[in-house]
C-alpha cells in the first residue's frame, strides 16, 4: 500500500485534505472545490484510496459521501505525517543548521522512486548529517547542480540513504556533461580536494584531546561548528567524482561508449578502461603499505633483528599457539601474539624502533571507522605485523622491487594505449583526472577518518556537559547541539527515540527529523522491499581478472576472522579497515561503488579481480557459496 500511496500528487493533496478534517465527510464536489483539481481526476483518486483502505464510502440516496478510514494500520502514522506536512514544522521545533528554514516538505509526493545510495552498518547521525544535508543544499555551489531530496533511515548505528533514482540519474549527466565541456573542471576537482582535506586535517589536529574540562560550553561550540563547517565543504568537492559514476555508471559508461566509438571491439571496452584510468601516482594506502616494507626490509636485512624477530616468532608458535591449535587468522592468536610484542621492545636499537614509532604515529588512526575510538592501531600491533611480515619466508627486498616494477608496467602499458587509441581532448584531460579522482579518493578519506577520530572527544565531552549517553549526542541535529550547549534546551525523549529508530529527510532549505509511526510509514515502503534469488549477478568491473572460491560476506573487521586465503570476498563496500581480507582474497565482490571506489582503488593495487556496483550481492549470495567471478566482464556466477 505504502509504495503506491505517494506516486501521485492529486493522491496526496486529497489525503491532506482528509487529514485536516479527520472526522468529518465529504461528498466528491466539496472535495473538488477545496482541492482544486479536476474532478474526473478527483474522482479517480478518491477511488483509489478507498481500494487502498484509506477512505470508507457510505450511501446518502444517491449520493455518496467520503471519510478517513480511522481503523487503516497507518492511520496514526499518516495523521503525523500530515501534520508536519500541514503546518510545516520541524521535529523538536529545531530548524536546519545554517538558518534554513523549513517551509514543508515538497517532495514527499514526488513520483521519483527511492534508490538505495549506501548501506552503512557502523554510522552515526553526528557524521552522516553533514553530508546528506550538503548534497541537498551546498552541493550545487561546486556541482553546479544538487540533490532534490534525500532519505536516511536509521536503525541504532545501521544507516541506509536514499536518492531519488531519476534525480541522483540526471546528476551524474549534469557532471559528465560538464566534464566533456569543461575537462579542465575535473583538474580543479582533484586540487580542491587537496586542499580542503590539507585544511580538515589541519583543523583536526588543534583539536584538543585532553583537558577539555576546561573549556567553555561555547568553545565546545566553536569547535563543533568549525568542523562541520569545514566537512561542509570538503564534501562539495570530494563527492563530485562519486556523484558523477557511483550510482548510474554515468562517467564509465560515457567513456565505454567513447572507446566503442573508436572501433575497441565489445570483449575489449573493460579491460582497455581499467587501463585507462589507472593512476599515474601511488595513493597513500600504498605508500603506506610501502613505508611500512622498507621498514621490514631493513630488519631483514639487519643480522641483530632478524635474529631477535625469528626467535620471537619461533618460541611464540612452540610455547602458545600450537598447544593451543590456532590458525593465524584468528582473533585469538593475533592478541596472544600482540601480548609478546613487549619481551622485544626494550631490546630493538634506537635507528630501527624510532622508524616503527613514527610509522605508528603518522597512521594509527586508519582503522577507525566512523563510531569505535577503540578500533585504531597500537604500536604493539605494527610491532606484531613486522614480526609476521619478516618472518613470512619471503625475500622482502624482492617483493618491493618486484612491485614497483609492475607499477612501471602499468603505467607503459597505459602511455602505450593511449598514444595507440588516439585518445583527445576532452578525453585525453578526463583519464588523467579519473586516475586522479582515486588517489584523491584515499588522501581525503585518510583525512576524513583523522578528523573525525579526533572529533570523538568533544563529543564525549558534550556528553558529560549535557548528562546524554554519547549515542544521545551523536544523534542530534546541529542546530540542537547549540542550543543545548547554549541556552540549556534539551529533548531527552526525543534524542532517546532516534537512537533506536529514526528517519532524517532533506531537502533544499529544509531538514526534518521522524520517529515512533512517522519514521516506519517513511522506511517501510523500502526496507521491505525484496530481492529475487538469482544465480548471476552483473557490475562494474573494478580489476580485470577471474577466479572461483568460496564466499565469504565480510562488512567490518570481526568478519574478517572466517576468511581465508582464496575466498571471494564479498561486502556492501570496502573500507581501509577490511584491508588485511582483500589482500588475502582471490577476487573482491561489492553492492555499491562505482570505478573510483575503495574497492576498486585497491583491487588495483593489489591486482585481484573485482566486481564492484552489483546492488545484490550481499542479499543473494550466502558465506559458502561457490562462484566464479570474470570481473572483465562484470559477471559473478553460482557454481
Amino acid at each position: 500500500m505504502l509504495e503506491k500511496l505517494f506516486t501521485s500528487k492529486p493522491r496526496v493533496k486529497i489525503l491532506h485534505w482528509f487529514f485536516q478534517h479527520p472526522n468529518q465527510w465529504f461528498y466528491a464536489r466539496q472535495i473538488v472545490k477545496a482541492t482544486k483539481l479536476d474532478p474526473g481526476n478527483t474522482q479517480r483518486e478518491l477511488e483509489k484510496l478507498i481500494e487502498l483502505n484509506l477512505l470508507i464510502v457510505k450511501k446518502r440516496g444517491s449520493s455518496r459521501f467520503f471519510c478517513l478510514n480511522k481503523n487503516n494500520p497507518y492511520f496514526s502514522g499518516l495523521k503525523q505525517l500530515f501534520a508536519n506536512y500541514q503546518h510545516h514544522n520541524l521535529e523538536s521545533g529545531s530548524k536546519p543548521k545554517n538558518n534554513r528554514t523549513g517551509t514543508g516538505l515538497k517532495y514527499l509526493a514526488d513520483q521519483d522512486p527511492w534508490m538505495l545510495g549506501e548501506d552503512i552498518p557502523d554510522m552515526d547521525f553526528f557524521f552522516s548529517q553533514i553530508w546528506l544535508s550538503s548534497f541537498a543544499n551546498e552541493f550545487k555551489k561546486t556541482a553546479g547542480v544538487a540533490y532534490k531530496k534525500i532519505m536516511c533511515i536509521f536503525k541504532g548505528y545501521h544507516l541506509w540513504f536514499y536518492y531519488g533514482q531519476d534525480d541522483s540519474n540526471k546528476v551524474g549527466n549534469w557532471l559528465v556533461k560538464r566534464f566533456l565541456s569543461k575537462p579542465e573542471f575535473t583538474g580543479k576537482i582533484n586540487q580542491q580536494i587537496v586542499y580542503w582535506s590539507d585544511k580538515l586535517r589541519s583543523f583536526a589536529e588543534k583539536i584538543p584531546q585532553d583537558n577539555l574540562a576546561k573549556l567553555s560550553n561555547r568553545r565546545l561550540w566553536q569547535l563543533y561548528d568549525q568542523h562541520d563547517k569545514l566537512h561542509t565543504i570538503y564534501y562539495q568537492w570530494g563527492w563530485i567524482p562519486v556523484a558523477a559514476d557511483m550510482f548510474h555508471n554515468n562517467l564509465t559508461d560515457a567513456l565505454k561508449d567513447y572507446l566503442r566509438g573508436t572501433g575497441v571491439a565489445e570483449d575489449k571496452v573493460n579491460e582497455y578502461l581499467v587501463t585507462l584510468t589507472q593512476p599515474t601516482k601511488k595513493s597513500l594506502l600504498q605508500i603506506e603499505q610501502d613505508e611500512f616494507l622498507k621498514i621490514a626490509i631493513k630488519i631483514q636485512n639487519d643480522h641483530y633483528h632478524f635474529k631477535l624477530f625469528k626467535e620471537l616468532y619461533k618460541n611464540f608458535k612452540e610455547q602458545e599457539a600450537a598447544p593451543y591449535g590456532l590458525k593465524t587468522h584468528t582473533p585469538e592468536y593475533e592478541k596472544m601474539l600482540e601480548k609478546r610484542m613487549d619481551e622485544i621492545k626494550d631490546k630493538i636499537k634506537p635507528l630501527i624502533l624510532t622508524l616503527i614509532q613514527n610509522h605508528y604515529r603518522k597512521y594509527f588512526y586508519i582503522s577507525f571507522m566512523w563510531i569505535n575510538s577503540d578500533a585504531v592501531y597500537s604500536f604493539e600491533h605494527y610491532l606484531k605485523e613486522l614480526v609476521k611480515i619478516v618472518n613470512s619466508g619471503t625475500d622482502l627486498a624482492k617483493k618491493y622491487q618486484d612491485q614497483e616494477k609492475e607499477f612501471k608496467a602499468n603505467l607503459a602499458l597505459r602511455a602505450k594505449l593511449i598514444k595507440q587509441l588516439k585518445i583527445k581532448k576532452p578525453w585525453s584531460i578526463i583519464i588523467d583526472s579519473w586516475g586522479d579522482f582515486m588517489v584523491t579518493k584515499i588522501y581525503r578519506r585518510f583525512a576524513q577518518i583523522f578528523a573525525i577520530y579526533q572529533m570523538q572527544a568533544i563529543l564525549v565531552e558534550i556528553a558529560k556537559r549535557l548528562n546524554l549517553s554519547l549515542m544521545q549526542v551523536r544523534f542530534m541535529l546541529n542546530s540542537e547541539v547549540k542550543a543545548a550547549l547554549l541556552t540549556g534546551q534539551l529533548d531527552r525523549y526525543q534524542l532517546k527515540k532516534r537512537t533506536r529508530f529514526c528517519v532524517y529527510w532533506v531537502e533544499l532549505g529544509k531538514e526534518a527529523v521522524f520517529v515512533d509511526d512517522q519514521a516506519r510509514f517513511l522506511a517501510k515502503p523500502v526496507l521491505s522491499a525484496k530481492v529475487k534469488a538469482v544465480d548471476e549477478i552483473k557490475g562494474q568491473t573494478g580489476c580485470i581478472g577471474r577466479a572461483k572460491g568460496k564466499v565469504k560476506i565480510v562488512i567490518r573487521p570481526k568478519d574478517m576472522v572466517k576468511f581465508n586465503k582464496g575466498d571471494i570476498l564479498v561486502s556492501i563496500a570496502t573500507d581501509p579497515d577490511i584491508v588485511p581480507a582483500m589482500k588475502k582474497a582471490a577476487a573482491i565482490v561489492t553492492e555499491q561503488g562505482g570505478v573510483t571506489s575503495h574497492a576498486a582503488i585497491v583491487s588495483r593495487e593489489l591486482g585481484i579481480p573485482c566486481v564492484i556496483g552489483t546492488k545484490i550481492a550481499t542479499k543473494v549470495l550466502k558465506d559458502g557459496d561457490e562462484v566464479e567471478v570474470d570481473a572483465t566482464k562484470g559477471i559473478v556466477k553460482k557454481i
